[in-house]
């Protein structure tokens, strides 16, 4: 989670940066414009990615896949049941970094 915030943080000031010689008249718009990238590009990078678990996966599985109980950072389980299927969920960000 500390790159994702590091990332928007940067994402955060360029748009300060960008938008600070268009906002002379009104100088609120600059730090609003940065804040608002910034808000934005934290909520894309941890929103979570679910990925189906192939039945021949869940098998080789130990401990068994029910059993498991991890969650992230932000609280969310990595292992869900829905509609009868197995899902991996993971952060945006984690999933395009790591795998």
């Amino acid at each position: 989670m500390g790159f994702a915030i590091i990332l928007s943080t940067v994402i955060g000031l360029t748009a300060l940066a960008l938008s600070y010689p268009f906002s002379r008249r009104r100088r609120w718009i600059a730090p609003v414009l940065a804040c608002l990238a910034f808000t934005v590009s934290l909520a894309w990078f941890l929103m979570p990615v679910c990925v189906l678990i192939p039945p021949e996966d869940i098998a080789s599985f130990n401990p068994p896949i029910e059993t498991r109980t991890e969650t992230g950072i932000l609280g969310q389980r990595y292992f869900e049941e829905r509609n009868g299927g197995w899902f991996h969920c993971k952060a945006r960000i984690a999933r395009k970094l790591f795998f």
